[in-house]
């Protein structure tokens, strides 16, 4: 085995044991139909067999496989099984914090990706409801059209968004301005170097009618489902699993 092979074993053997974690297969099951082979009754799916030939083709002139790559490829998903099963009995999934910490991200990245298929098959209905649920994240932003007075730098005459109100006027001149009624004036800044500031226009806040934000409704319900998924699970962790703190926060 070459030296190169048993490096990037060591780098992958995190991320291997954090799937296995996930979706170990039983001691007592049944050899399965698709495994290529096994490795202490645990199998090798062909699934995973032909992901690694064609990441393997992917790399070569052509995208054609050698004589030998199958063989190899075989052989070096054998050889990650049995590093898995090394690092298991040295305890590396509890003692190595950098494992530990791919665990849990491959846990989480586990649990995202069954919400995100459910979420795929989100109907009309659901996202509609969700829409209505959350309209505050469906508005516009407000904009507003302020005439400047006595100060070195200029206002556009135009709309403006609150965040760039706050980069030419300071964000407590900005909230300030922000309050006016349309029509209404205020004196802002220090004795000295005080000015003008009036309210021409405002507009915004309008809520963007369903068609027209569908995709950031489809993003959102997306991003929402996924965060749900990963605290349920986290909630239901802590009813199951005896807990105890030693220290005070």
């Amino acid at each position: 085995m070459s030296r190169s092979w048993l490096l990037a074993g060591g780098m992958l053997v995190g991320a291997a044991l954090a799937v296995f974690y996930i979706v170990r297969v039983p001691d007592s099951a049944e050899p399965a139909v698709d495994a290529v082979a096994w490795v202490n009754e645990r199998p090798i799916s062909r699934a995973s067999y032909e992901t690694a030939l064609q990441a393997v083709a992917g790399d070569r002139k052509g995208g054609t496989l050698r004589e030998d790559d199958r063989e190899r490829i075989l052989q070096r998903l054998i050889d990650q099984e049995l590093l898995i099963d090394r690092a298991i009995e040295l305890g590396l999934p509890e003692r190595d914090p950098q494992i530990r910490n791919q665990l849990a991200t491959a846990m989480i990245d586990f649990l995202v990706r069954r919400a995100e298929d459910e979420a795929a098959t989100a109907n009309e209905g659901d996202l509609r409801a969700f829409y209505q649920e959350n309209e505050f994240r469906f508005r516009r932003s407000p904009q507003y059209r302020v005439a400047v007075e006595g100060r070195g730098v200029p206002v556009p005459d135009g709309w403006l968004l609150m965040k760039e109100l706050e980069q030419r006027l300071g964000p407590s001149a900005a909230r300030t301005v922000a309050e006016l009624e349309v029509g209404e004036s205020a004196t802002l800044g220090e004795a000295g170097a005080q000015y003008s500031a009036r309210m021409l226009g405002r507009r915004g806040g309008v809520l963007v009618p369903f068609e027209e934000a569908r995709p950031a409704v489809e993003a959102a319900y997306l991003r929402d489902r996924s965060e749900t998924v990963v605290r349920e699970f986290l909630d239901v962790a802590r009813r199951r699993t005896d807990i105890r703190v030693e220290t005070q926060p």
